[in-house]
């Protein structure tokens, strides 16, 4: 677990705009061409190395990175000009707010996007108290942030709000979106210095969808009641309250679109995210002794498509 550091003041004029500025602009720039045929599309961001606090860095977040984009593209159905990828000192948010804004501009009703995000995550607080972003939504007083490479100097962080605001001008038939953080990242994140609000944990189930191995206590839940909608299925490390070890669940979801996926799961010759999601799962369990159990939220009808065997 991590320790945030924020302040109250945004230097950009794109933070500043209401969204209702933003929603004319990328109105505006989706305009492309309509692609004849679905098309895959990705945004690969892995922060890893943190400005001025490389006691946070964590390299096996940048090799996540490279290992899924090659994966990807072993596959037939993916192409290198249809995947960006943002790391290390290029993953501000600036930059990934640009990179959303490509992904919108590209695909279309037809394609399937992916979005994979690992870096250190936790509950948005400000002076040590909970702090909700206008707009102000969140019942629990705080939104859910993931950090950017200057996000331990300055507010330098991706929201939930501010993704889902994003991802809902996507048309893709499909979105495939990995977290791999939930206090993310190595063996000696201080869990008990965050003294997080609990609950009982249960079963949750978001219109016919059931999320797995899910506590409902601020994190995990806040990110994924916001990014869960119809047509998306959100794959995320661990459950509340843990951390995630090393990149562990990023390299079994990519082993698993490596082809593990469709061997351990129905065999049509398509890795599919639930697949891998399944294949991952008990692997990520095991090898950190029971310490981090992935959590999933699908709400894509049948099976997300990624890579073939």
């Amino acid at each position: 677990m991590i320790g945030l550091i924020f302040t109250p003041i945004c230097n950009s004029s794109l933070i500043k705009e209401n969204k209702t500025q933003i929603s004319e602009r990328i109105s505006n720039i989706k305009n492309h061409e309509i692609n004849q045929g679905p098309e895959y599309w990705a945004l690969i961001v892995g922060v890893g190395v943190y400005y001025n606090h490389h006691d946070m860095d964590r390299p096996s977040m940048l090799e996540a990175v490279d290992n899924l984009y090659s994966s990807l593209l072993d596959s037939t159905n993916w192409q290198a000009d249809h995947i960006h990828t943002l790391k290390g000192s290029q993953a501000t948010i600036f930059n990934l707010i640009r990179e959303l804004i490509w992904l919108i501009r590209n695909e279309d009703s037809d394609d399937y996007s992916l979005v994979y995000i690992t870096t250190h995550g936790g509950p948005l607080k400000r002076n040590g108290l909970p702090w909700d972003v206008p707009p102000k939504d969140e019942i629990d007083g705080d939104d859910e942030v993931l950090t950017l490479y200057y996000g331990f100097e300055r507010f330098d962080h991706i929201t939930d709000d501010m993704l889902n605001f994003f991802f809902k001008f996507l048309q893709s038939k499909g979105l495939c979106v990995i977290i791999d953080s939930c206090y993310s990242g190595g063996f000696n994140d201080p869990i008990k210095n965050y003294n997080l609000l609990k609950s009982n944990s249960q079963k949750i189930v978001y219109n016919n969808s059931i999320v797995k191995n899910f506590a409902t206590i601020k994190y995990t839940q806040g990110m994924v009641e916001e990014l869960a909608a119809q047509g998306r299925v959100v794959l995320m490390s661990c459950e509340e309250e843990e951390l995630s070890y090393s990149s562990y669940f990023s390299d079994y979801i990519t082993s698993g679109f490596d082809g593990w996926a469709d061997l351990t799961g129905n065999l049509d010759g398509i890795n599919s995210a639930e697949e891998a999601f399944e294949f991952a799962y008990p692997w990520v369990v095991l090898f950190t002794y029971g310490e981090q159990h992935p959590t999933i939220v699908d709400q894509y009808q049948g099976e997300f498509p990624v890579t073939y065997s």
